[in-house]
């Protein structure tokens, strides 16, 4: 079906919304303003909209840097102008907020980290009839777009690619595919390939992976999260200390991000703490700031990451208790939280509805909330709003450019 329309504005996943006959459309890579024909195709597990002529562009549409826009499944919005691209990024934030009647006392510019700084990626690979391609997959759809640039990651990821895929051309000479996961780290790329056509490395293969590690000064690489050859550790630094890091694992997308937050967070933070709490502390990218400035603990429910950050803490003899603990399931109660005078939650997507309602009926007078989703931000404070908190101020930071994604660092008390 062949449907011609006007895209009135930009839905939450950066969609375009073209209504038809009562029916609502969200069209990709669309701009408010286009006047576009675009089909609906509909397939047995979802229906894809394809854009086929902009009738009339938008004068909101600009020149999209990279080749790959609009086919790679990555970035959203390279087609769009800035101004109109900071505007929706914090209209994520904004909407959200009004829509649970949070006002914050003060609302700070978007904070955008630029090109070029991604430290970790995922990419798929698959070795075709074309040969292999290494890349994105497609939106809505299986079809990998072989990348030959991004500007997205960091320089030294991008440089590695072509040699990657050679390397994965002798690896896997058949049909195998899979997938890549690299963090530039302080000591190098971690770089882990994740397939289940290779269990076992024989000698020749192995010879392959050193060989390849060697050439490109990898700190690491690992098959399947096990690794092959490891010349150096790799770490990440949070305030000053160094933590190991696997591939594959959660870590903010650049070391600006890090900075950024961290001196945001530092900000909120008030001048004097006697006993601090990490909630979802990760591997500590908040907490080792927290325990310069107090006895801390830090709950987190992900074994390597505790491994990670109680090995840190006892090289620099941090005053830190790590603690084993799912939050969601078993959120501290209001007993517990007691003794601590300040609080820090960064918790997954979903928010910590559970735990801030403890906090609530805690007699905790201040914290820090670093979100990666406006909508469970804003469902959380509107929480601590109802128990006397006010949100005092919120930072909305843009780590991951070209997408519909926002981060939030954020500033509560209450007398």
């Amino acid at each position: 079906m062949i449907i011609q329309g006007t895209v009135k504005s930009l839905g939450m996943d950066a969609d375009g919304l073209v209504e038809h006959e009562g029916e609502k459309y969200y069209v990709p890579y669309t701009a408010p303003g286009d006047v576009i024909e675009f089909e609906v195709i509909k397939e047995k597990r979802r229906t894809r909209l394809n854009v086929t002529q902009i009738i009339t562009p938008s004068p909101l549409r600009t020149t999209p840097p990279c080749s790959h826009f609009g086919s790679c499944g990555g970035c959203k919005l390279q087609h769009v102008t800035n101004e109109f691209y900071l505007d929706f990024k914090m209209q994520q934030l904004m909407r959200a907020l009004d829509f649970h009647g949070v006002v914050p006392e003060e609302v700070r510019p978007v904070h955008v980290i630029p090109e070029h700084k991604r430290r970790r990626i995922s990419l798929t690979f698959a070795h075709r009839f074309e040969g292999m391609v290494l890349g994105y997959v497609r939106r809505q759809s299986k079809h990998i777009i072989d990348v030959q640039q991004c500007f997205l990651i960091r320089p030294e990821i991008e440089s590695l690619l072509p040699k990657l895929r050679d390397f994965l051309r002798m690896l896997f000479p058949h049909r195998e595919s899979g997938y890549v996961d690299i963090i530039a780290s302080r000591t190098g790329l971690d770089v882990n390939v994740k397939t289940g056509y290779l269990k076992k490395l024989n000698w020749e293969q192995s010879e392959l992976f050193t060989a390849f590690a060697v050439d490109n000064n990898l700190a690491r690489l690992s098959l399947n999260y096990r690794p092959v050859i490891t010349i150096s550790e790799p770490t990440v630094q949070f305030s000053g200390v160094n933590v190991v890091v696997e591939a594959g694992k959660f870590l903010q997308a650049s070391d600006e991000a890090d900075a950024f937050m961290l001196a945001c967070v530092e900000e909120y933070m008030p001048k004097k703490i006697a006993y601090g709490l990490d909630l979802f502390s990760g591997r500590g990218t908040f907490t080792f700031l927290l325990a310069k400035k107090a006895p801390v603990d830090a709950f987190e429910c992900e074994q390597d990451a505790i491994n990670a950050m109680q090995a840190a803490a006892k090289n620099i003899r941090a005053d830190l208790n790590v603690i084993k603990r799912d939050l969601f399931t078993y959120p501290l109660q209001k007993e517990e939280l007691a003794k601590y005078d300040f609080i820090m939650v960064d918790p997954p997507r979903a928010g910590a509805l559970q735990q801030v309602e403890q906090i609530g009926q805690s007699t905790v007078k201040d914290l820090v909330y670093i979100s990666c989703s406006p909508a469970s931000f804003a469902r959380d404070a509107q929480i601590l709003k109802q128990h006397g908190f006010v949100l005092n101020s919120v930072t909305p930071l843009d780590q991951f450019l070209w997408s519909e994604h926002l981060e939030v660092i954020a500033k509560f008390s209450r007398l």
